[in-house]
């Protein structure tokens, strides 16, 4: 049995049934010849490759291998070559299990036909890089190719197997996810846990006084026996509500009787000059009354926004994700909020407090481009000094899923937020300097630009 090459230089290198003749052999690499040529000057048998290669390497000219006769010519050798190709070979994948022989010339098409070698290495067709045998290529397209394509068992989509088991996991609307209170429920899907928060007894919800000042916070199934508890502050906070609600009033309906005589000399000064010069007393009098009203229904801040994360300690403790009042990008501009999880979130989960946006449905969409392209800075605020800011940025940008950066139409808040899971490490955040402190009696501040 006799090895030679099969490289594009060189001869043959293919375990041989039986010895090839040494007629047949090249006499530089010792192996049968590749597209053999033979010399005139002494009848010897070499690869072209290896002719080529030979009188390269002689600086002073052509010159023969063997006898070194500078005479010579080598022409193509079509006898040896066609007994060569009729020698007998083993298939390369022997040692792997194939028992095919056969004539050289046939080699390649059992190595390189679909219904040839099955131990053969070949390219994975769903082009995820992989090298797999013949035999098991059917096995690996369809059952472990991390390229190959599926669908999502929940919401039927498809998409690449790493994809689908990846990145749609983080927001498809119809995987089942944990209630993040851990109450009784399992297996919400991630598109109904909006309306299940509405009424999950482990929710932290506000007092139904919160808007009278009552800053207490608790779990919905605690709510009543907090109203119970505090019925007497209730009231005092009402009271006093109450009575600044009328004071307001007082000074509203002073404002209203205002404008009220501004518009009577307004009109009672156009009738005296035949309605031409009234035209600057009318028009002050509505700017000061749309510019009043303006004041009074914007209720929603605008960025840069701060929001103060009270009662840090239970949150964390209690996995809490805190949600913060809408405000808006700009001036009729984008409406959003923020979701921060001072126990973390995914990777970021015991390690890091984690801030998201959320994107809500606002006025003002139908006038905006979607989805949204801006960059935000997230600002954790030092609270001893005004310096020392733990800052990063956040950008929506065309590679934002559309889940975290499109129009909402169906709810009142995108039902993913994006933003940094491993927004600042704890020993970060609870670090103490003379000259920084984010975390003060038990609050942080944030702060939202949009850069």
């Amino acid at each position: 049995m006799a090895i030679a090459t099969s490289s594009e230089n060189g001869g043959y290198d293919y375990k041989f049934i039986d010895t090839p003749p040494d007629r047949l052999v090249c006499n530089i690499c010792h192996l049968p010849s590749r597209d053999p040529y033979l010399t005139t000057c002494c009848g010897h048998v070499f690869c072209k490759s290896c002719l080529d290669d030979s009188e390269k390497a002689f600086s002073l000219g052509k010159v023969c291998p063997v006898c070194r006769e500078e005479e010579f010519v080598a022409y193509v050798n079509k006898q040896a070559d066609r007994e060569i190709r009729s020698l007998h070979v083993m298939c390369t994948n022997k040692e792997r299990g194939c028992e095919w022989q056969g004539e050289l010339n046939d080699i390649n098409n059992h190595l390189g036909n679909s219904d040839g070698c099955q131990f053969e290495d070949v390219k994975c067709s769903n082009e995820c890089g992989e090298m797999v045998q013949r035999q098991y290529l059917t096995r690996h397209v369809e059952t472990n190719c991390p390229c190959r394509k599926v669908d999502c068992q929940y919401c039927h989509i498809t998409g690449e197997h790493q994809f689908i088991e990846g990145d749609h996991n983080e927001y498809c609307s119809k995987l089942p996810i944990s209630c993040p209170n851990k109450c009784e429920v399992e297996s919400i899907p991630r598109e109904d846990m909006e309306a299940h928060r509405k009424e999950c007894p482990l929710e932290m919800v506000k007092c139904e006084y919160h808007n009278v000042g009552c800053e207490e916070r608790m779990m919905r199934k605690r709510k009543r026996e907090h109203e119970q508890e505090k019925t007497e502050e209730h009231l005092l906070l009402t009271k006093r509500t109450l009575t600044d609600t009328k004071s307001q009033l007082d000074t509203a309906m002073e404002q209203i009787n205002t404008f009220k005589l501004l518009l009577n000399q307004a009109l009672g000064h156009t009738s005296c000059i035949g309605g031409v010069a009234s035209d600057f007393v009318v028009t002050r009098w509505w700017t000061e009354l749309t510019t009043k009203s303006m004041l009074i229904k914007s209720c929603d801040e605008q960025c840069p926004v701060v929001v103060k994360i009270a009662g840090y300690s239970e949150k964390k403790n209690n996995q809490v994700q805190w949600y913060s009042d809408s405000f808006y990008t700009h001036n009729k501009g984008y409406k959003m909020c923020l979701r921060v999880e001072p126990a973390g979130h995914s990777e970021g989960k015991g390690t890091h407090l984690s801030v998201f946006m959320y994107l809500m449905k606002g006025p003002h969409d139908d006038e905006l481009t979607w989805p949204l392209t801006e960059k935000f800075q997230f600002k954790l605020l030092n609270q001893i000094s005004d310096c020392e800011h733990y800052s990063t940025t956040l950008t929506f940008d065309d590679h934002t899923p559309s889940e975290y950066a499109g129009r909402v139409t169906d709810c009142i808040r995108s039902t993913g937020g994006w933003g940094h899971r491993q927004f600042i490490v704890y020993e970060d955040l609870h670090t103490v300097t003379p000259t920084c402190q984010y975390l003060k009696d038990d609050c942080i501040f944030l702060q939202v630009s949009k850069l």
